[in-house]
């Protein structure tokens, strides 16, 4: 267990647990004794929060037992940069101090770093943030050769430094933990985005790190034509199917998330355009009226 001070805790049990199930794998034979190891060692010494992350996906010794078997390759690699969140305990004090100028009476909820079967990056329940570290701790330079050209493998080939990428990915998870008026479970369009791309917005000004270089290298290029499309689609009732969360149905060289970088432009457009910057951190982080604040950020795409 990590921990930054008396109240921000980061908890690392899990990704301990999950490398010396890794090694006692290579005990077994069989399909069968191999899922009672992962039972025995990864899940039942879990933790609070990785507990209530394998029941919200509902994962299973057998969703990791797949999971290794598939990308051997890939989890032995892995293990030096997810060992990395255990040194971040002063990034994220500092990350907190700069919280704590807008919100002084904010309470961090727990960080719990654990291993995923490759199928989630972050989450929050109740009042933690849980991060899937082979995931997010993910580079170009991991050995990704098992995934070929699969949309999993463009997901992790993330070209960042790791320690800034695990601060910045805290940081964009407490946005939404902040985000008191967010409607997360509304998929239009215009909403969707503000409410990811804002927090990804708060968490560069507040770390100084932009999260996924490839996606916003991207969209500046193409700002004026993503402009174009975006604001036809949204005009026209359009949900997130061909903007966000969408890497399984990517072609050729375009980018997933693209409604990220759209809204992270509206909400840069806006603090940009506000005289009083501290009440525009607070107007971006509480919006109500998507419609509204767009139209009062004034971004037109760049044009």
């Amino acid at each position: 267990m990590g921990e930054t001070n008396g109240f921000a805790q980061i908890i690392t049990n899990d990704i301990d647990n999950f490398w010396t199930t890794f090694l006692k794998l290579k005990e077994f034979k069989t399909k069968d004794d191999s899922i009672k190891c992962i039972d025995n060692i990864l899940f039942l010494n879990a933790s609070i929060g990785f507990k209530e992350f394998i029941k919200k996906y509902k994962f299973t010794p057998e969703d990791y037992y797949f999971a290794i078997n598939q990308y051997p390759k890939f989890f032995n690699s892995i293990k030096p940069n997810s060992l990395i969140t255990k040194s971040i305990g002063q990034e994220y004090l500092q990350f907190i101090d700069e919280l704590k100028i807008y919100y002084p009476h904010y309470k961090p909820p727990k960080v719990y770093f654990v291993i995923s079967p490759l199928k989630c990056g972050g989450t929050q329940i109740d009042s933690s943030i849980i991060i899937g570290a082979e995931i997010i701790t993910s580079t170009k330079k991991i050995d990704l050769s098992e995934f070929k050209e699969n949309f999993l493998g463009r997901i992790i080939a993330f070209d960042t430094n790791v320690k800034e990428h695990l601060i910045y990915i805290i940081a964009h998870e407490t946005v939404h933990y902040l985000q008191k008026n967010a409607d997360f479970d509304n998929y239009e369009l215009l909403n969707k985005s503000l409410i990811e791309g804002s927090a990804d917005f708060i968490a560069k000004l507040f770390t100084g790190v932009t999260a996924n270089h490839i996606l916003y290298d991207y969209g500046f290029i193409h700002e004026k034509d993503l402009w174009t499309e975006f604001i036809k689609d949204y005009k026209t009732g359009a949900n997130t199917d061909n903007w966000m969360y969408n890497y399984d149905r990517i072609e050729n060289e375009i980018p997933a998330d693209l409604g990220y970088f759209i809204g992270f432009r509206i909400a840069e457009a806006y603090y940009k355009n506000s005289v009083d910057k501290k009440q525009a951190v607070f107007d971006i982080i509480e919006m109500s009226n998507q419609k509204e604040f767009y139209e009062k950020s004034k971004y037109n795409g760049n044009q």
